[in-house]
């Protein structure tokens, strides 16, 4: 009798076994896709926090900078998608209204095994928030600034950070430029070498006849204004000295605090500054010259220009420096290692190797900024 139950028992697991299994493989197949989900909002997210904070940085350029940077990170980041980018004020967030921008990005991801219940796609939305904090604004966001035409090469020229001209920007020989290049007119590229990005007023602006590895191209870049931004009252009215006439120094000096001096300034040796020197007329370093300071060196000739001539290392470990002539030219001779940012009307470079190095604090005019993350 026993043996009669079990012979009609034979085959039931296997009926049940065949009657789970698309059930069991449809639990698999959903967790596959639930995974798969959860994977792709995380890479989602990460793009778009790293596109608002990118964007953020632009934003003391403009919002169209913004706008594309924030589209390049995202697909830089792997997403072939164009961002929701606007630059609404969150009041709770940003009480202070700090300049700021919102990225939102939404993918429509297709599934697997979710096809069989009708779900061949599921919309997936990722969003953040970031501003922009400091006043590191306009033309100090940039390790070099021109206010007219500026020509980076043909010597092998290394620039950690951004460059900007108001006007063309020329590119030859190898160079490796971390940053955004941007020239408002146009920009002309010849030679080889890495550019993190390339802007221009527009897309059409931009003639590459070289070898050069970009991450992006975009247009909308927008002119700044270089005469916005003038810090000579600033610094007379903090001056540790003022000088009537020409000041001249010369030889292994420490200079602590702002000096202002109402001719020309001419450097000579080892010169250690915590403060800003500013001249009405020229400024003028010569020989081997070490300038470092604690947090920045601020070489600012008000109305004339700055000239370097020798082997100079300006600015030093985590110090940074900063030549600015906002109506004159910088000319720069001979091999230099520069921590800080060179900004001027013009720009002239040596014929010799040169590295740049920016994106140093500055401190002694609170130039400095970055962009932080509020959602």
């Amino acid at each position: 009798m026993i043996k009669k139950l079990r012979k009609n028992q034979e085959g039931s697991v296997a009926v049940l076994i065949g009657l789970m299994l698309p059930v069991l493989v449809g639990f698999l197949g959903l967790a596959l896709d639930l995974g798969n989900l959860v994977v792709v909002r995380t890479q989602m997210q990460n793009a778009v926090d790293a596109a608002a904070c990118g964007g953020a940085l632009q934003l003391q350029s403009s919002q169209a900078l913004a706008t594309s940077e924030a589209n390049a990170l995202i697909i830089n980041n792997n997403f072939n998608l164009t961002p929701t980018v606007t630059f609404t004020q969150d009041t709770v967030k940003n009480p202070s209204n700090h300049p700021e921008i919102n990225v939102t990005l939404t993918n429509n991801v297709p599934t697997f095994f979710m096809k069989v219940l009708g779900i061949s796609t599921v919309n997936l939305n990722a969003y953040a928030e970031a501003i922009l904090i400091g006043g590191s604004t306009g033309p100090f966001a940039y390790a070099v600034f021109s206010n007219t035409n500026l020509t980076i090469g043909p010597a092998a020229f290394n620039i950690t950070g951004s460059i900007f001209a108001n006007e063309e920007l020329i590119v030859n020989g190898a160079e490796n430029i971390s940053g955004r290049a941007t020239g408002v007119t146009e920009v002309s590229l010849s030679g080889a070498g890495n550019l993190g990005s390339v802007s221009s007023a527009s897309e059409s602006n931009i003639h590459d006849s070289g070898a050069f590895n970009i991450g992006s191209e975009s247009g909308g870049a927008q002119t700044i204004n270089l005469s916005n931004y003038n810090y000579t009252q600033q610094i007379q009215q903090t001056a540790a000295t003022t000088i009537n006439g020409n000041y001249t120094q010369s030889g292994a000096l420490n200079i602590s605090g702002n000096v202002y001096a109402t001719g020309t300034a001419t450097l000579n040796g080892a010169i250690n500054n915590t403060g800003a020197i500013l001249a009405n007329g020229n400024i003028t370093v010569t020989g081997a010259a070490n300038i470092s300071g604690s947090g920045q060196v601020f070489l600012y000739s008000a109305n004339g220009n700055i000239t370097l001539n020798g082997a100079m290392n300006f600015g030093t470990g985590s110090s940074s420096a900063i030549l600015y002539a906002p109506n004159g030219t910088i000319s720069i001779s001979g091999a230099y290692n520069f921590n800080g940012g060179i900004i001027a009307n013009a720009i002239t470079f040596p014929s010799a190797a040169f590295n740049v190095n920016g994106g140093y604090p500055i401190t002694s005019l609170n130039l400095g900024s970055h962009a932080e993350l509020i959602d």
